[in-house]
């Protein structure tokens, strides 16, 4: 185990002062951890953690970040209005690595607050992936009062680019005043990526975003009979909206966002026997059939299909199981309602199963209950969150990838989620996750850069990168040259293409392309005359998440590790304190294939580019980062390295603020 050491805090000035454990102190951290947490999450807990007391009580580091974990005391004291311009929020995102995985982990919550995990009925991302929605209670100015709300209800919505740049509190334009727009689920529409709808008493609305904070446009698009709350339980992937109402003799909704609102056929109305158990009502994957159950079990379940050309709802006969399923918590996958769940089979334990139609459960793990997610378009993965471990499964506490025929269970990461003491943070504490619409990352919830459990952030974990292209085919010449490619069926996140060239034979290639390239064909005007050049395309999604793996032309073996060049030294770096912030400064690079930078800070010396040191990852397009975490006295140290789109880091240059 390395990193056995404690970090108390120094009065006065926050700074950090750093002594190693002695062996009685780990041993008794160590029993700790066996007693709470049981041997083999133990275990985990010791690989993934170690032990820090910045304070009172105790802090423990994961995943080795020492120096945010460092910080945790200071959140407290964020100062909002200097960290917003134009209603936008500074980027905090901080790009990690699992230790145990190596699997890329975003961080995308830096202060208290309360970021929800009720959205794993359906993705956080927009349907083509440009886009995050946050759910929780982030500080915000109040237009309405002229004042800043902090740590209110956790149930208010933000916004943010898909590289976690660019976050701002949702508010609507209508009629000339700003609505401020909140729900506890995400409500994207399936077919248009700008677009959220969210349900207020007898009314349904709109929200179409704009760049800025106040510049989405709010529209009642339509008017419920009845003024009872209402639930927005799922939007579906051809872009049906089903809708739960509250209240005696409440009614169902399906409204289909696919028609004008005038249709009458948009809104489709069925009444219920009573309130629908929450989390039970959803539609099926492969037909528009909804199912689920009531709150009162004696009402029996919910079967029937819709037919939204004759506005029929259609009740069907419960369905026969020859293999004794029980079912805790599942989510259905396309095209055929496969399924996976956590729950027993006849004559199995419990566990974790994925079950393909007309075929017995598979148990891919005797673990404890969790979470699994398959609202992507991807068939052959699902996500699934392991609950708190009641047995000796080593996938306890993890976040895993399923395959849909059982053959295989991996570990993404660990969530590190509810250990900030012995209150584990209630109900909205657990790391639900959900899909990105292509499968390439599951986004989670969790404690592990927050004081208690009493507080969650948003996070995401790194699954794969985006499939690259297939069929690269050219055509032409010189300056005639033409390249053609097919996007792959998983591609609803993909913004672009870059296309790279070889003019020896496939031993290095050179981009093409200044940026991702839109469409299906790109013209090479600068290719040479009279040499064979190959050509490779990747995919890059809105995430600035890039293909590892490039398609060759002319059906040759796709391309791997053709770009390990870092980029350039970050130049301009510096550092000054003012008013009683430390705001650091460098010059923007202009390196095309850029992601994103790492700042990395000590109060000691001048910090390594490792991530125990690591502060923040500010995006590509920022040339700035305002520490307000940083103690308020003495020097910092810090070092600034830009990281490219196959994930080579530069040179780190250097700065001190005195």
């Amino acid at each position: 185990m390395t990193g056995q050491y404690s970090i108390k805090l120094q009065p006065g000035n926050g700074r950090l002062e750093r002594s190693r454990l002695r062996r009685p102190e780990l041993n008794k951290e160590r029993r700790g951890i066996v007693r709470r947490y049981g041997l083999l999450s133990a275990a985990l807990l010791i690989w993934g953690a170690v032990a820090v007391r910045a304070g009172e009580p105790g802090l423990t580091v994961f995943q080795d970040l020492e120096e945010a974990t460092g910080r945790i005391s200071r959140l407290v004291d964020k100062p909002y209005l200097k960290l917003v311009t134009d209603g936008i929020y500074q980027p905090e995102v901080l790009i990690f690595k699992d230790l145990e995985t190596g699997s890329e982990v975003w961080s995308l919550t830096r202060e208290l607050c309360t970021d929800l995990a009720n959205i794993e009925r359906r993705s956080a991302w927009s349907c083509n992936g440009q886009y995050v929605s946050f759910i929780g209670n982030t500080a915000f100015w109040n237009y309405n009062d002229n004042q800043l709300w902090k740590r209110t209800w956790a149930g208010y919505n933000y916004i943010a680019n898909a590289d976690g740049s660019g976050r701002r509190k949702l508010w609507g334009s209508y009629s000339g005043r700003l609505m401020l727009h909140q729900d506890k689920f995400n409500n994207w529409d399936q077919t248009r990526p700008d677009v959220l709808y969210y349900p207020a008493g007898d009314t349904l609305w709109r929200v179409t975003l704009g760049n800025g904070e106040k510049d989405n446009q709010s529209e009642p698009i339509y008017r419920f009979p009845k003024r009872e709350n209402k639930i927005i339980q799922e939007i579906s992937d051809s872009n049906f909206m089903l809708i739960e109402e509250s209240g005696r003799d409440p009614n169902c909704y399906v409204i289909n966002l696919n028609k004008d609102p005038g249709d009458p056929l948009f809104c489709l109305t069925c009444p219920l026997k009573g309130e629908v158990h929450p989390g039970s009502f959803r539609f099926m994957r492969s037909r528009l059939q909804i199912r689920g159950g009531y709150e009162n079990h004696a009402l029996g379940d919910i079967l029937m299909l819709v037919d939204p050309e004759k506005g029929r709802f259609i009740e069907c006969p419960p369905e026969v199981d020859p293999y004794g399923v029980e079912m805790a918590h599942l989510w259905y996958g396309l095209p055929d309602d496969r399924a996976a769940f956590s729950g027993r089979v006849r004559g199995e334990p419990f566990g974790l199963y994925v079950q393909l139609p007309g075929k017995a459960p598979v148990l891919l793990a005797e673990v404890s209950d969790g979470h699994p997610t398959w609202c992507g378009h991807d068939p052959e993965w699902f996500f699934y969150a392991v609950g708190t471990p009641s047995n000796d499964s080593p996938y306890s506490r993890r976040l895993v990838a399923g395959r849909a025929d059982g053959s295989q269970l991996r570990i993404i990461c660990t969530p590190f989620d509810r250990r900030r003491g012995e209150d584990e943070g209630g109900y909205d504490a657990i790391p639900r996750p959900n899909q990105s619409p292509d499968a390439t990352k599951c986004w989670f919830h969790s404690s592990m850069l927050m004081p208690t459990n009493k507080y969650t952030g948003s996070y995401l974990a790194v699954f794969r990168r985006p499939h690259p292209p297939a069929g690269v085919e050219i055509s032409g010449q010189g300056e005639a040259t033409t390249v053609k490619w097919k996007p792959h069926v998983l591609s609803s996140e993909v913004k672009g293409y870059h296309v790279y060239r070889s003019e020896d034979g496939g031993k290095s290639f050179n981009e093409v392309t200044s940026q991702a390239a839109p469409g299906t064909e790109l013209k090479d005007r600068s290719a040479p005359h009279g040499k064979n050049c190959i050509y490779a395309v990747t995919a890059e999604e809105w995430s600035r998440l890039e293909s590892d793996v490039a398609a060759a032309s002319s059906g040759g073996e796709p391309v791997k590790g053709w770009d390990k060049t870092p980029p350039a030294k970050v130049s301009e770096f510096k550092a000054e304190r003012k008013d009683g912030l430390i705001r650091l400064a460098w010059s923007r690079s202009n390196e095309q294939d850029l992601r994103y930078y790492n700042l990395y800070a000590s109060t000691k010396e001048r910090p390594g580019a490792v991530q125990r040191r690591r502060l923040v990852s500010p995006p590509h397009d920022q040339s700035g980062y305002i520490d307000w975490t940083a103690p308020v006295s003495g020097p910092v140290y810090y070092a600034l390295t830009a990281v490219d789109r196959q994930g080579n880091e530069s040179e780190p240059v250097f700065t001190e603020a005195p």
